[in-house]
């Protein structure tokens, strides 16, 4: 967590920096104004800090259009997270009452019905078949965009542990938070927070298990650095398959496959081995690689409230990564995350296949 402390010093050096990391910045690539860039936010708040500037509803409505995609960080050498220092000043206006309107109903939805589409809870899980097994039993936390809007993800990862051998649980899980902590509200996330630990940690599993990077963060490090603690392993599927990777076969893909590293797994949580190593697999053969990937992989455009707030910039993002798989001559993309897969494949049209890891390595199980 950001050092309070810290940040006036931070802005500063940040404000002042030639300010190279826009290049990367996809609120650059989409407004084309260096407003929404990390120099612009940080001198935003560098302003405010120093009074010759108050943050009024212009300044608010850039800070909330960073992706906190976080790839700033990995072009800075004083390591200035300026993500992070957004998220904290929007906790604040939170505090303030001074959140952009668009929000409102986001919040309404996850604390009434515990996610962020206003669906009904008792239709979280109870369309998901699981079959009790003898093996390792294992909770699977399915996310709030695979259970309600991505369902193929969930399905495809119950018939793979399935298939593996493994005893599935699916909790009475609520939203994880992590929209409501991107965005700046606290309380209403660890309200969230407190109901998954004490159902997790009630059940008797060997290890907690997502498909979504964002609860994956979630689950793993933000809950801990509020003080609520998970007794078991958190893994995200990918690193979960990579240790079963000798159980995995080799289906028949035809054409390039390209991957496409989403953010909250990548340069948040430092897996970039594990998925690759799975598709690689699966398919028989290495990733095409798109010019940026790993840790200079382009996001998505789906994080943060940014589609919820700016959504046609939001899906221009997501239209250039495609473009940016097409220059490859990719004919499918996967990627490990259900909000990409989302904007992914809204962007993609008929001229390539989006796919979720889960969906590619079931497709080992239609050959059999």
């Amino acid at each position: 967590m950001i050092d309070p402390e810290k940040i006036p010093s931070q802005v500063r050096m940040c404000s002042a920096c030639p300010k190279m990391c826009r290049h990367v910045c996809p609120t650059f690539f989409a407004w084309r104004s260096d407003s929404p860039t990390p120099h612009g936010r940080a001198l935003l708040i560098h302003q405010e800090i120093k009074g010759t500037r108050q943050l009024d509803e212009r300044g608010i409505e850039v800070l909330y259009q960073c992706l906190e995609c976080a790839h700033c960080l990995t072009w800075c050498l004083p390591e200035i997270d300026i993500a992070e220092i957004v998220e904290h000043r929007r906790t604040e206006l939170v505090k303030e009452g001074r959140h952009p309107a668009g929000l409102t109903s986001l919040v309404a939805n996850v604390v009434e019905h515990h996610n962020p589409f206003g669906e009904a809870h008792n239709a979280r899980s109870d369309w998901i078949e699981v079959s009790p097994k003898k093996g390792k039993r294992i909770a699977y936390f399915t996310g709030c965009t695979s259970a309600y809007r991505e369902k193929e993800i969930v399905e495809s990862t119950v018939k793979l542990l399935d298939s593996l051998g493994f005893d599935i649980v699916i909790p009475d899980e609520w939203c994880c938070g992590s929209p409501l902590l991107r965005t700046g509200f606290i309380d209403e996330a660890l309200e969230q927070a407190r109901h998954n630990v004490e159902v997790l940690n009630s059940l008797d599993v060997e290890e907690i298990v997502t498909t979504c990077p964002g609860c994956y963060r979630v689950l793993k490090q933000d809950y801990a650095s509020h003080g609520l603690k998970l007794n078991s392993q958190v893994s995200h599927l990918s690193e979960f398959l990579e240790t079963k990777i000798k159980d995995l076969k080799t289906a028949r893909i035809e054409g390039k496959v390209t991957y496409h590293d989403p953010c909250h797994l990548g340069r948040h949580m430092d897996v970039y081995d594990a998925p690759r190593n799975v598709i690689q697999k699966v398919t028989g053969r290495k990733v095409v690689e798109m010019e940026r990937h790993a840790d200079n992989a382009m996001c998505c455009g789906n994080g943060a409230g940014m589609r919820l707030l700016f959504p046609e910039k939001a899906k221009a993002i997501g239209n250039e990564r495609i473009r940016q798989a097409m220059d490859v001559g990719a004919d499918m993309v996967v990627t490990a995350c259900p909000f990409c897969r989302n904007m992914l494949a809204s962007q993609s049209g008929d001229e390539i296949r989006v796919l979720d890891l889960p969906e590619l390595v079931s497709l080992t199980l239609e050959d059999e």
